[in-house]
């Protein structure tokens, strides 16, 4: 037997269990939506929210027989009574014995559509305020990353030219320093040779000097 939330849902997943496949009603009642809706994914997701709206249900019932009383035995007498119609009547009758009316019948309706209204705009705020808080907080990481990979990006290339530079400028010392080396080679040479001989003059002169005079 298929629950009152699993026939729901059927219109947003489809459901595969050999009961669906071989029960059908002999006169079924057209069902009017407002628009088509998209699937759900799976059939887990489809349990979950089965789950959550009977506890739902269950937890905003109403004092005396009402919508929820009447769709429960609905359930229950679905293998006995295979014709839908056939099977309201039934319910109906059965309830009416401990005083639910058709008036109170559609009003519990209606509060129960409300209810899950209400339960759609908490859920829908709960969300919102979650998105902020996880995602919104995850973005904010994601774009501060995102500035701190630029701002190094940035850095990077402005130390990579300060590196070529740098590099550019190395090579050009080295060259002068090599040029001096040479240069101050040369004239130490130069000096030294003419020292030598200077010195050598002077040696020279000291020894005719002596030896002459």
């Amino acid at each position: 037997m298929a629950s009152f939330f699993k026939k729901a849902l059927g219109v947003f997943v489809e459901f595969e269990d050999e009961e669906t496949k071989n029960t059908t009603s002999s006169n079924p009642v057209p069902i009017v939506t407002n628009q088509i809706s998209p699937k759900l994914e799976d059939h887990s997701e489809a349990g979950k929210f089965e789950k959550y709206f009977d506890k739902l249900f269950d937890g905003a019932n109403f004092p005396g027989p009402d919508y929820y009383e009447f769709f429960k035995m609905m359930e229950t007498l679905e293998p006995h009574i295979q014709d839908e119609k056939s099977r309201i009547s039934a319910t109906f009758a059965s309830l009416s014995i401990q005083g639910l009316t058709k008036q109170n019948l559609i009003e519990t309706a209606g509060k129960y559509k409300v209810i899950i209204e209400k339960d759609r705009t908490d859920f829908e705020r709960a969300l919102a305020d979650k998105l902020k808080s996880e995602v919104g907080t995850r973005q904010k990481e994601h774009e501060d990353l995102e500035k701190k990979i630029k701002t190094n990006s940035e850095m990077i290339q402005k130390l990579t030219q300060e590196i070529t530079e740098a590099q550019i400028l190395i090579g050009k010392l080295k060259s002068e320093v090599m040029e001096q080396e040479t240069k101050l080679n040369k004239n130490s040479h130069g000096y030294h040779i003419a020292s030598d001989a200077i010195i050598n003059k002077i040696t020279s002169d000291i020894q005719k000097i002596q030896s002459l005079l």
